[in-house]
């Protein structure tokens, strides 16, 4: 199912920031990639902290990109980046104050280009993953919302795998039906990525209310 993505990958290699650099699942994450040539992990967080828990957790990084947020040599630009985007919602001193969090330090590398994709989660809730990149990035073009999509893959009774594309089960809690047609057009948009032609079906088990 991922053939598809990693030979894209492999013609395009890109950087991925992970914000909880000294995370144990998300130091064998980076090893794993590492394996690899088409993903280079950015981790955010102390050096030494880092290089310490991957040690102790017996997981080779070598070859990952790690940035400390306290020793960034481009923090003035990216500050002044970050008031440009946040259009005076945050003073200059609020948006120093907020990259020394690796969730808002990671949005920012991406804003900025200097990788191109953020995993966190790990550590940090939903939300404060989310809300530096509502605050920062944005939604696309069209868009108004932002949704999560998970892929499942579970053995079918003929025996073959199937692939399920649950939309949006972590962030909207009482979506209307406006958001709902979003969450869905964008599900089935995912899960084209992973060669999936998709059925829509919509099914709730919300407890809302």
């Amino acid at each position: 199912m991922f053939e598809f993505l990693i030979k894209k990958l492999k013609a395009h290699p890109r950087k991925i920031v992970f914000t909880e650099g000294t995370d144990p699942r998300i130091l064998e994450a980076s090893a794993r990639l590492l394996s690899g040539t088409f993903l280079t992990p950015v981790l955010v967080g102390n050096l030494d902290e880092i290089q310490a828990a991957a040690e102790e957790a017996g997981f080779n990084i070598r070859g990952a990109i790690i940035i400390d947020p306290e020793k960034y040599e481009n923090m003035e630009a990216m500050v002044a980046k970050m008031v440009e985007l946040r259009k005076g919602k945050m003073t200059e001193d609020e948006c120093r104050t907020a990259q020394k969090k690796g969730n808002y330090f990671g949005t920012m590398l991406v804003a900025m280009g200097e990788a191109d994709a953020l995993l966190g989660g790990a550590t940090y809730s939903t939300a404060d993953t989310v809300r530096p990149a509502l605050q920062i990035i944005k939604t696309k073009p069209g868009n108004k919302i932002v949704s999560s999509c998970f892929i499942l893959v579970r053995p079918s009774a003929t025996g073959d795998r199937e692939v399920l594309a649950m939309g949006d089960c972590a962030i909207n809690i009482k979506p209307n039906e406006d958001e709902l047609v979003e969450i869905a057009v964008e599900t089935a948009k995912c899960a084209r990525i992973f060669g999936v032609d998709p059925k829509v079906a919509f099914l709730s088990y919300s407890t809302f209310g």
